[in-house]
């Protein structure tokens, strides 16, 4: 039962990463034409996309799970990367907050209501990101997905 409600909270984390990514590319002020099937590009296993900082994998003994790159248009892409960390999602939540306004991110959300799950969205001039922590029995698994505007 335990693994059934991890699951749903694993599920509605990846929804929320999701609909956040679809609303900063989609917002109604851009006026950039959308591509009509983006075609995700995966990075070799174990390794980021090359356009992904790897700045932002925070933790310790990371494992990369997999990375992605989705071109929508010319002037919006996005770069994804999904590891695991044996820190504590406490522990890299804590992590986030303090490198992303450290580093010129400025926080406009931050869903920290639910007991295994932590989720942060930060901009800056240039681009957006969503930080998605899930406590798992041994660290954490954490999915960045890093947009340019």
């Amino acid at each position: 039962m335990k693994d059934s409600k991890m699951l749903w909270v694993w599920v509605g984390v990846v929804v929320v990463v999701v609909v956040v990514v679809a609303w900063f590319i989609w917002k109604p002020t851009s006026k950039a034409p959308v591509a009509t099937n983006p075609v995700p590009v995966y990075a070799p296993q174990g390794q980021l996309v090359p356009q992904f900082p790897p700045s932002l994998i925070l933790g310790t003994s990371t494992i990369v799970n997999g990375s992605y790159a989705i071109d929508y248009t010319s002037s919006t892409n996005q770069y994804t990367a999904e590891f695991n960390s044996s820190s504590s999602m406490a522990s890299l939540y804590a992590n986030y907050k303090q490198y992303l306004p450290a580093n010129g991110w400025t926080i406009t959300n931050d869903i920290s209501k639910y007991p295994t799950s932590r989720g942060l969205y930060a901009s800056n001039t240039s681009s957006n990101i969503a930080v998605a922590i899930v406590s798992q029995k041994t660290g954490s698994q954490v999915t960045v997905t890093y947009v340019l505007k």
